[in-house]
């Protein structure tokens, strides 16, 4: 899936395409979509591969945030749509008659669920994800060299079209893979490794 460059190679990257058409991602939170993608297929160790991977994962995530902010907005007219012109007679006549049967603008009631501005941010996020899950649940690494939240943060500054991405945001984010490793599709030789090793 992962095979590149996709000029040299473009029925792949059309099969790669169209394998990440097969999520949803819908209602899930960042690491929860990374999670579910990475757990369909052993992640390769070239950088190049690695990263035509998470190219496709972040359009096909950023693709379903719009489309998800799209179908919110939508909702949103169609509920002003359906309430009832409102009775305003505790207010001024003139302005009453002008309020009467008025719609709303459509507004996004919640905080979406992810922030992006563009697929950069998540792609990017993505990468950075990947390395901060190694950097903590890697027994090699001693306490003290382990990537901090204060670091984790400083790492994705400006990755947001140029903004930052919510602090909260990516403290949670921190804190759910620290607390949670998200564990790589092992392949027959880690397998075998694993057992002779026990």
């Amino acid at each position: 899936l992962s095979k590149g460059p996709k000029e040299k190679y473009p029925f792949i990257s059309e099969v790669l395409t169209e394998f990440c058409k097969l999520f949803s991602f819908e209602g899930l939170s960042f690491s929860e979509a990374l999670r579910m993608f990475l757990s369909t297929f052993r992640l390769p160790g070239e950088a190049q591969c690695i990263d035509r991977l998470m190219e496709s994962f972040a359009s096909r995530l950023f693709e379903v945030q719009l489309l998800g902010h799209r179908l919110e907005q939508t909702q949103s007219v169609e509920k002003a749509m359906l309430e009832p012109p409102r009775d305003n007679t505790d207010c001024d006549s003139v302005h009453a008659n002008e309020r009467v049967g008025a719609l709303d603008p459509p507004a996004l009631t919640h905080q979406p669920v992810l922030p992006f501005k563009n697929a950069d941010a998540a792609y990017i996020l993505s990468f950075s994800t990947i390395m901060l899950n190694t950097d903590l649940h890697n027994p090699n690494m001693k306490e003290e060299r382990r990537m901090t939240l204060e670091q984790f943060i400083r790492n994705n500054r400006g990755i947001n079209d140029g903004a930052d991405l919510p602090v909260e945001f990516l403290t949670s984010l921190y804190q759910e893979i620290k607390n949670d490793e998200i564990k790589m599709k092992a392949d027959l030789d880690d397998i075998i490794m694993q057992k002779g090793m026990e």
